[in-house]
């Protein structure tokens, strides 16, 4: 079977909202104006640090920034082993930073020079959650989740449960997206694994069956949101692990909601993106660009250009000037869910991301 597939476009590439929008929301404010001669090379991801907001910061603190955008964890991390790319400032998802730690690219985070992580919901509890071996090496900027979408006209039914892939209704209907990393996991917790992240000979072995049994409903792979939302508008597919839930807003704008999604009941997978400083980045320039990007004013023009979630309460987000039409094209509202984030599989480092990209890869190329 020939699955639809191309090269894979970042999470983060989502639909922009319109300037009339972004007009609504106050300029970021800025913690101090450190006149320094100083500048900062920030390697980051599409959507998350726009060239007017740059420019803007610059202008208030003296402090040059260099922005440069990666289109995947693996591609970051390769052009950081070949020093490629010298940043002073990154953005590393929870489940790659202790790669980063092991490989001595980021250096601990002294929190106390960064104020307004006060702002950054409890939930995250990036106290624990970025902690190796006694010491923080994150802080939240971003986060999303990835839960099951479908189409409202195959009913509610089933559709709690990762199970709903396999089911035989939807052969040939069934849409993921092209990462190994963030796939592999969704699988494990089908297959009943204990912890998606740190797999068992048995649960490895549970995971491949599971996918061979998957494959002929898989019936595209998608290379990136806006692809995975055009096959569902065609109606290509049904049901779909989805990549990033703005697709599901993007398929219901006209006001129709035939697209819903779920967070099944083995569990949801989720993705925490966090600011870290590298070594040479261990000074004052890098911490005051870090607290400042997570103030409420830089946030709230954050969410409504990328139409993602930041690190908000649903309560400051309302203080910084977010719209309820605003909130509802995000999930931050699902915050508000009791035991939501107990019940949220964030990524974690996984016990052995090579062998996973070699199943991914017989995955798709049909020689499990």
């Amino acid at each position: 079977m020939d699955l639809k597939q191309t090269l894979i476009m970042p999470r983060r590439s989502m639909l922009k909202l319109s300037g009339a929008a972004l007009a609504t929301l106050a300029a970021p404010s800025i913690i101090r104006s450190a006149r320094a001669t100083d500048k900062l090379t920030v390697f980051s991801w599409e959507t998350y640090h726009l060239d007017p907001w740059i420019k803007e910061w610059t202008e208030k603190t003296g402090i040059e920034v260099n922005v440069v955008l990666t289109g995947s964890a693996d591609e970051m991390y390769a052009q950081m082993a070949a020093g490629s790319i010298e940043p002073d400032v990154i953005i590393v998802d929870s489940g790659n930073l202790k790669r980063h730690v092991d490989s001595n690219f980021i250096a601990p985070l002294d929190v106390s020079k960064i104020p307004n992580a006060s702002y950054v919901a409890k939930g995250f509890n990036f106290e624990k959650r970025n902690a190796i071996d006694g010491k923080i090496y994150g802080i939240p900027y971003n986060w999303g989740v990835q839960p099951l979408m479908f189409a409202r006209s195959v009913g509610e039914e089933g559709m709690d449960t990762w199970n709903a892939l396999w089911d035989k209704r939807f052969a040939g209907k069934v849409n993921l997206f092209d990462d190994g990393y963030a796939t592999i996991p969704m699988i494990a917790m089908k297959a009943g694994a204990k912890d998606p992240y740190n797999l068992t000979e048995d649960e490895f072995a549970a995971v491949v069956e599971a996918l061979k049994e998957l494959r002929p409903q898989v019936g595209s792979i998608s290379r990136g949101p806006s692809d995975q939302t055009a096959i569902f508008a065609a109606g290509d597919a049904l049901v779909g692990y989805c990549m990033v839930v703005n697709s599901v807003f993007t398929l219901n704008a006209d006001g129709q909601n035939k697209f819903g999604y779920s967070f099944p009941k083995e569990g949801t997978l989720g993705w925490i993106d966090n600011a870290a400083v590298t070594p040479r980045g261990e000074r004052d320039a890098s911490y005051q660009f870090i607290s400042d990007i997570l103030a409420p004013d830089w946030q709230a023009r954050f969410v409504a250009s990328a139409q993602t979630n930041g690190v908000l309460s649903t309560a400051d987000a309302r203080k910084a000037g977010l719209s309820d039409e605003v909130l509802h094209k995000t999930t931050i509202l699902d915050q508000d869910t009791p035991g939501f984030w107990e019940k949220l599989s964030v990524f974690s480092p996984p016990e052995d991301i090579e062998r996973r990209v070699q199943i991914w890869n017989d995955f798709k190329a049909g020689t499990l």
